[in-house]
This record gives structure tokens, C-alpha cells and sequence, in this order.
């Protein structure tokens, strides 16, 4: 009985371990996507950009990351790269609707009607589904 019970608390005591390494996690991205977010508003577009790519060089599956970094190579007009980004943050994670939107606005500034057809309509699918 006793070591049963020693053996649930070690259990315990993993869960939270985890449980608070996961918060940390967590509060850590949210402070480096609101740095990210400060560089993009005072125009330090090369800054965010660093920054994303080194968080992406310790996890390249981020699809918030790519999707990020795609936006902002879009405000500096390197729409290929654009592209590149937000096709990857779409292949990580097909939810994320702002994702669609910004595809649409590249497709648009490059000419390519079909494609920004294409993206809006899987938007309004996403959109009706949620």
C-alpha cells in the first residue's frame, strides 16, 4: 500500500513537472511573438524577421511562426518567399484562417486571379466550418 502510494505521487509529481515546463513554454512564445509584434509596429522588419528564423532553426513545425514570417515578407514585397512561408504554415496547420486571407492579398498583388480565387474560396469553407 505504501508503495502505491509513493509510486502516485511520483506520478503527481511528473504531471505537474511537465504541466509547468509546458507553461513556461508557452509564456515563452507568447512574449516572442509580442517582441516580434513590437519590431513590425516600429517598422524593424529585419529584426522580426532574425527573430523568427531562430525560433524556427529550434522548431521548424511553429505553423505560427512561418505564418508570421510570411507576412512580413510580404510587407517587404519578397512575395515568393511570402509564399513559401505561409504554404508551409498552411501545410503545419490548414486552421489558421488569417493564413488564407494573406495568401489572397499576395495572389492579388502578383496577378494570379485563379490562385486568389482558390484561397478565398477554401477561406469561406474554413469560415462557414467554425
Amino acid at each position: 500500500m505504501t508503495l502505491l502510494l509513493i509510486g502516485a505521487a511520483l506520478v503527481i509529481l511528473l504531471i505537474s513537472i511537465s504541466f509547468l515546463v509546458y507553461i513556461k513554454r508557452l509564456h515563452r512564445s507568447a512574449s516572442h511573438f509580442q517582441t516580434i509584434g513590437e519590431y513590425v509596429q516600429q517598422g524593424k522588419l529585419d529584426e522580426a524577421v532574425a527573430v523568427l528564423k531562430e525560433s524556427l532553426s529550434r522548431n521548424h513545425f511553429n505553423a505560427e511562426a512561418h505564418a508570421a514570417l510570411g507576412m512580413i515578407y510580404n510587407k517587404k514585397d519578397l512575395l515568393d518567399d511570402a509564399l513559401t512561408e505561409l504554404k508551409t504554415a498552411l501545410t503545419i496547420n490548414p486552421d489558421l484562417i488569417s493564413i488564407y486571407q494573406e495568401l489572397y492579398l499576395i495572389y492579388k498583388k502578383k496577378g494570379m486571379e485563379d490562385e486568389a480565387d482558390r484561397v478565398l474560396a477554401s477561406y469561406e469553407r474554413l469560415k462557414e466550418s467554425k
